[in-house]
């Protein structure tokens, strides 16, 4: 069970980490675009981003069934 919280922790660290770079982009885009041309965080495509959470939970639901 503890490789399973650690699994989830991480997942947890991913997410946090992604809401950062969303409000970054968000903030840059409000500011008027990036600052430099290769130093920007990448576009994010909230449809995207919904498919891969929606396969993580997916997949965190098939663990916690099958333990």
């Amino acid at each position: 069970m503890s490789a399973l919280l650690n699994v989830l922790d991480q997942l947890d660290q991913s997410v946090s980490a992604l809401e950062d770079s969303a409000n970054i982009a968000q903030e840059r885009a409000a500011r008027g675009g990036q600052t430099d041309l290769f130093g920007g965080a990448p576009a994010l495509d909230p449809a995207v981003l919904a498919q891969k959470l929606d396969i993580a939970i997916e997949r965190v639901e098939q663990v916690l069934r099958e333990g």
